[in-house]
């Protein structure tokens, strides 16, 4: 499966995951409580953050009642030029969900590491070209996507000569009936391993449940990135409260996502700490009683014992049976090689 290289890091198969806190629009037109967020973020050990960035003018038509809200909480360049440089000064990774092109054209020039294809604008190709012609890594976000839909965005990106791009898995039920978050019947998590073999991309996950082991369970589904809201305090309700988590379980999420992705290895090598416990745990053959020179060993005269360190392994046995002993052997004398006549 493929890598991506986002900023200075690598993130695919082989290589630790990485969590992003998905701070959305918790700052709603507020630059400094952005700015906030990424020192929040920071000290909850997220590897990056992800803002959503817009102009209303490139989302709604003016009479919906969205483009009034959006338009409240519009950022100026100035300041997402600086949102972005402080979120990197706190040592975060920024991700940029710029839901229009000259906002993704700005936020390339100010440094973004790495952008995401919001789930909204899956099929829509002009979002795709714009984050495409940064030359810019960037993950579609497959939300609310069918396989159809997800087959035309892979092959348009990957059309216009894109090799650093990754996939998003996940679900969108902010305007259901659910009032905390996807329910675990809907997560899907196999997708993250069908994804991975059908496309050959890294793939992700946007985690909108409120709980804090979906992002573990996620990597260990073989997910290289996860994506969490993180809200300001504990009592916070702004948008997409009921899905984010507080500084502290944010926190617990990560040691968690953290543990899993270590956990997650391929390799059936015996490490250093094993080889101890070999010595002491696994069993060698021993005489079962005292037996004179020139016996022709049977079953019945060897039993697997503890310590096995030094040993014949018990899968020898029937290697050891029919064979003449060169010397007497005492009763749980740790047999050997040697100890038999040479033939």
């Amino acid at each position: 499966m493929g890598l991506m290289r986002i900023g200075n890091r690598i993130v695919g198969e082989g290589r630790a995951a990485l969590m992003f806190a998905e701070e959305g629009q918790a700052n709603q037109g507020d630059a400094a409580v952005a700015m906030r967020m990424s020192q929040l973020a920071a000290d909850c050990m997220a590897d990056g953050i992800e803002f959503q960035f817009f102009l209303a003018d490139d989302m709604y038509i003016r009479t919906d009642p969205g483009y009034d809200i959006y338009k409240s909480r519009e950022l100026s360049a100035t300041e997402i030029r600086d949102i972005i440089s402080h979120a990197q000064a706190c040592g975060l990774l920024c991700q940029v969900a710029g839901l229009s092109p000259a906002i993704i054209e700005l936020c390339a020039e100010a440094g973004a590491d790495v952008f995401c294809v919001n789930a909204t604008d899956l099929t829509n190709p002009k979002i795709i070209d714009a984050v495409t012609s940064t030359g810019k890594p960037f993950w579609l976000a497959t939300l609310m996507g069918t396989m159809d839909e997800i087959d035309w965005a892979v092959n348009h990106a990957l059309g216009r000569g894109c090799s650093n791009v990754g996939l998003l898995h996940g679900q969108h039920v902010m305007s259901s009936d659910t009032t905390r978050g996807v329910p675990p019947e809907l997560l899907q998590l196999d997708c993250i391993e069908l994804f991975k073999r059908r496309y050959g991309l890294v793939t992700g996950f946007v985690d909108h449940t409120a709980t804090r082991f979906v992002p573990a369970l996620a990597v260990a589904k073989g997910a290289a990135l996860i994506t969490k809201h993180l809200a300001p305090d504990q009592d916070w309700r702004g948008p997409d409260w009921v899905v984010c988590l507080d500084p502290e379980g944010w926190k617990e999420s990560k040691w968690m996502l953290d543990y899993a992705s270590a956990s997650s290895g391929a390799s059936k090598e015996i490490s250093q700490m094993e080889f101890k416990d070999r010595s002491v745990h696994r069993r060698g053959l021993f005489t079962r009683h005292a037996l004179p020179a020139g016996h022709v060993l049977e079953p019945a005269d060897l039993v697997a014992l503890r310590p096995g360190k030094g040993g014949v392994d018990p899968k020898m046995l029937s290697e050891m049976v029919g064979r003449s002993l060169g010397r007497p052997l005492d009763a749980q004398h740790q047999i050997q090689w040697d100890d038999l006549a040479q033939r």
